[in-house]
């Protein structure tokens, strides 16, 4: 690390005195306490480390060199949701993503070859030449869900998460306004936007909802697993659970089975049902796209295409492999 700290700073003297950038020694002074920090950094964090450097430079000062080290390509700057802009060491060649943790803040940074070569075929399939990407990944950690309680209360819950309203806490006259509201025990539910005065916006199929603190304060929830729901709801119903049951989503290529069950919120289920898919009709996946979606069944005689998240609402049983004809 110590060469490839040395090798940066002769590239920043070669190429600000090339430029003629001023006081010179002052944001090389800069890059010098950059480079200590081997982590994602604000401006803030900066000039704390010049401070502890015995450094005195006002913020506008190091603000403006990050910015012509960004220009240069020693720094990338990042700008996360709802987060003060930070920079990273900029290693030329190298690319790496994001998942950032809302609720502690925490960024963990990742690559993955087979996402990258994805979004290349992606790129490809429509004729797009491209210069550069990002991904970042919005969530909460492991840490923090380990720390988490399975229920907390909905107006704790952060944009973005996906949830199922599993109790009311509530006394009989706010239960009542809750369900005249259309919304009760067992709906899943998206958190549109929070914090605005207490309030919380949620989504309940196509319908908007907002919730005071108070009643948000009442409504207890989970996070919200497609399978692993319907898996809970099959095992609370007469009858067994076979050991071989898969979400249509996961089943390959030449597999057929029996729909179990149908999912989904209101108008995506009604869809399903609509085109045939429903309790007990026999299922087969008949090929996946190149790029893995959608998938193309044949359902009663009739072969349709699935979108891979419409096809992980429906649970499917009996699942075997069939040497099939297109019919």
């Amino acid at each position: 690390m110590i060469n490839t700290h040395e090798h940066e700073k002769k590239q920043f003297k070669r190429l600000f005195q090339q430029q003629g950038i001023d006081r010179f020694d002052s944001r090389l002074l800069v890059l010098e306490a950059f480079l200590k920090l081997e982590h994602h950094v604000t401006i803030s964090d900066l000039v704390a480390q010049l401070e502890e450097d015995r450094v005195h430079l006002e913020k506008e000062f190091v603000l403006s060199s990050m910015e012509l080290l960004h220009r240069f390509g020693f720094a990338a700057k990042i700008e996360f949701e709802d987060k003060e802009t930070q920079y990273e060491h900029r290693h030329l060649g190298l690319h790496h993503d994001h998942m950032v943790c809302t609720k502690c803040g925490m960024i963990l940074e990742f690559r993955d070859e087979a996402i990258e070569r994805q979004q290349l075929k992606v790129a490809e399939a429509y004729g797009f030449h491209m210069l550069q990407h990002k991904m970042e990944i919005y969530g909460i950690c492991s840490k923090c869900l380990a720390d988490r309680s399975p229920l907390v209360p909905l107006h704790k819950a952060k944009k973005g998460e996906k949830l199922i309203v599993r109790e009311l806490e509530a006394g009989q006259q706010m239960q009542l306004r809750i369900s005249s509201m259309g919304l009760k025990i067992g709906d899943p539910i998206e958190i549109v936007s929070s914090g605005f005065g207490g309030q919380v916006v949620i989504a309940t199929g196509e319908n908007r909802m907002v919730l005071g603190k108070g009643m948000a304060e009442k409504i207890m929830v989970q996070l919200f697993d497609p399978a692993a729901e319907l898996i809970r709801e099959s095992d609370e119903k007469p009858g067994r659970f076979f050991q071989d049951t898969l979400l249509l989503s996961q089943m390959k290529s030449g597999q057929e089975g029996v729909v179990r069950k149908v999912s989904g919120e209101g108008v995506l289920r009604r869809r399903l049902l609509e085109m045939g898919i429903n309790r007990g009709t026999a299922v087969y996946v008949e090929k996946y796209a190149p790029l893995k979606d959608p998938i193309e069944i044949v359902v009663k005689g009739y072969h349709m295409s699935l979108r891979v998240e419409e096809a992980s609402n429906i649970l499917v049983e009996h699942i075997g492999f069939k040497n099939r004809k297109d019919e």
